[in-house]
């Protein structure tokens, strides 16, 4: 049993759980400003989830204990309520149109409200549950392209808003795990959202940028445009896949290949392939005489191909949607697997775009660790809970509450 929440008004925590690792953050909050003090965080490697889904849930549970617990440690406090994501490629990304009758009178902020909850009634089936509602911007009769609604007068109230669904069994797991490691659900955050606010800057939204997450299980993507999340998707590619490959064409273990990947691995060629040795140990040899030796030139041949993959699918998706042209042409690559050399070389000659790589901003506080792009989703979700602190919201344990949680967290800030 954990023990009980000490008496930190200001402090708040995030849980990121991801295919390949959980991580957890520990932050105090200051209600007068955007920045957040990172107290504590941990991790732990993430066994019972695949592709972003939970998939044992045993396993899901020790990983979030362990990485809470870690956590906790080094910030030398107990924990209660937290934020965390949702991933994988059962969420749906689409925009939507909702209007509702005002009566030619002012229109308040309970109007804006319930044209915006609409958004939970409008699953086909009890299967999907509606993550987001984003507004986008709103009509007041025949006037179109309203940022702000309140205050004129009108007798219909329409908006179009940007609408995330998730599959039900899913999210029920997610929102389960949780509560079997004792800890209280505040709100669920989209994974890809929560890394374009941890490491866009604000201008970035407003011109219009894609922000690319690529994980170990999945490759999370957010468009931003004058300043709101237009569009997200996610790709079933990622870190572990590119292990995958140097383990079956090494030979080695996945422990090993993980390893090579981290100490040699490399998205494109260099001058310097040819004289760096690797040692390879071979599965089943218990001799380490039997080691296999190669050049870097054969990892990053393994590697290079596979990272095409996920950058071209991502082309692929962004142009099917037709979200290609319109997100204008920089792009943000962040997550663990945005540390890989040449990758951002690699990027924008497949993506035809300016990339840079990002990292969680407007964090203080253990910034050796925290800065580290593999955080990006964590600190994200950390900048949710610091709007609820600021607004004095309480947990909530009815799940409408996530919605509109978040739909306020949105509306405040763009």
């Amino acid at each position: 049993m954990r023990k009980s929440l000490m008496n930190h008004k200001n402090i708040l925590a995030a849980i990121d759980i991801g295919t390949t690792k959980v991580a957890c953050l520990i932050a105090e909050g200051d209600p007068h400003s955007s920045t957040l003090h990172v107290l504590g965080a941990g991790q732990y490697a993430s066994k019972g989830v695949n592709k972003g889904i939970i998939a044992d849930m045993e396993a899901t549970e020790t990983a979030v204990l362990n990485a809470v617990h870690a956590a906790e440690k080094a910030a030398g406090i107990t924990i209660q309520d937290v934020v965390v994501n949702v991933s994988g490629t059962h969420l749906v990304s689409e925009i939507i149109q909702l209007s509702t009758p005002i009566g030619g009178r002012i229109i308040t902020d309970a109007d804006v409200n319930t044209l915006l909850s609409q958004a939970t009634t409008l699953e086909d089936s009890r299967d999907f549950e509606v993550i987001h509602a984003l507004p986008i911007n709103y009509k007041v009769d025949d006037h179109k392209d309203i940022q702000d609604p309140c205050g004129m007068i009108g007798s219909r109230l329409s908006g179009t808003l940007h609408v995330i669904t998730g599959s039900q069994s899913p999210v029920n797991n997610l929102v389960s795990c949780i509560s079997r490691c004792h800890l209280t659900l505040r709100t669920l955050i989209s994974s890809p959202l929560a890394s374009g606010f941890s490491n866009l800057a604000e201008d970035e939204r407003d011109l219009g940028v894609t922000i690319i997450d690529i994980g170990g299980g999945t490759a999370d993507i957010a468009i931003f445009i004058e300043g709101m999340p237009l569009f997200t998707d996610s790709i079933p590619l990622g870190g572990r896949h590119i292990t995958n490959d140097l383990a079956h064409g090494l030979s080695t273990s996945r422990t090993q290949a993980e390893r090579i990947k981290t100490l040699y691995g490399s998205a494109v060629e260099t001058g310097e392939d040819d004289k760096v040795t690797i040692s390879v140990p071979q599965l089943g040899d218990t001799t380490q005489g039997q080691a296999l030796s190669i050049k870097r030139r054969v990892v990053t041949a393994i590697i290079k191909p596979r990272m095409e993959e996920i950058l071209e699918v991502i082309k692929s998706r962004l142009e099917k949607n037709d979200m290609y042209k319109i997100a204008g042409r920089r792009v943000v690559l962040t997550g663990g697997c945005s540390q890989l050399p040449g990758i951002r070389d690699l990027a924008s000659q497949v993506l035809g775009k300016q990339v840079r790589l990002g990292r969680p901003l407007k964090l203080s506080g253990m910034t050796d660790l925290t800065m580290n792009p593999s955080f990006s989703t964590c600190a994200g979700l950390l900048f949710f809970a610091l709007r609820d602190l600021q607004q004095g919201r309480a947990p909530s344990l009815e799940r409408p509450s996530w919605m509109r949680y978040a739909v306020e967290w949105v509306k405040e800030n763009f």
